[in-house]
């Protein structure tokens, strides 16, 4: 579904009309339907992204700022080069394993989120060369012109409209009405997130075996081939 389309139903979900609607401006449906976009690609995880990113002589710390201008957050990572899962641990896992695992260095077999904007590697290799491969949520692309495509799976486009309806009943004041389709806004991204795969986890869903140099086992279902 282009933005022109978009723009359409929502017109039509307001009595506007299409090509010469009269209270709204086509500049003031576009922002609402981006301002739809950013808060789906929040709260439902919908746009999926990759980046590859060379390893660094010496380095642990890698931000996600210097990898992709778009990243929220990275939700899997890989050995590309060796075809290989990073597994996802944390870091008081490793201070539990070991005392000194800063100081390892190695080809990296786990990785570990510092904050929102920065993971780690565990070993960190001790000289450049290789590639990850980053997984990530991202920030929705802007939708500019009226050909541009929307980047929702099919299943969350409805909850687009309902989100411009309910901001175009807004400005006319009809706040009734505006909390019906914020109502169905709310529930299809509900939804939408159940349908997307993604279930959020505690801590609980990643553990590390008791026996000796086992992996971390996770409860989380992934595809683990990649594309």
């Amino acid at each position: 579904m282009t933005l022109s389309d978009l723009r359409t139903r929502i017109l039509d979900g307001l009595s506007e009309s299409s090509s010469s609607p009269v209270h709204f401006s086509a500049s003031q449906i576009n922002d609402s339907i981006n301002e739809a976009l950013e808060v789906l690609a929040e709260q439902v995880d919908a746009v999926r992204r990759t980046a590859f990113v060379p390893l660094r002589e010496g380095t642990t710390y890698y931000y996600t700022r210097s990898i992709a201008s778009d990243m929220m957050v990275p939700y899997r990572i890989w050995s590309y080069d060796q075809t290989r899962k990073l597994t996802a641990i944390s870091v008081h896992d490793l201070d539990e394993f070991s005392t000194s695992w800063d100081e390892t260095t190695g080809a990296p077999e786990s990785w570990f989120p510092i904050s929102w904007d920065c993971f780690g590697l565990y070993p960190y290799p001790a000289s450049a060369g290789g590639v990850l491969r980053v997984d990530y949520f991202a920030w929705p692309r802007e939708l500019a012109e009226d050909g541009d495509e929307l980047e929702l799976p099919e299943a969350s486009q409805d909850a687009v409209i309902d989100y411009g309806i309910y901001d175009g009943l807004v400005k006319r004041y009809d706040l009734q009405t505006a909390m019906r389709f914020l109502s169905a806004f709310s529930s299809l991204f509900k939804d939408a997130k159940a349908r997307s795969g993604i279930k959020k986890q505690g801590s609980s869903a990643i553990e590390r075996s008791m026996q000796p140099h086992r992996e971390y086992r996770s409860s989380v279902r992934e595809d683990t081939t990649i594309r």
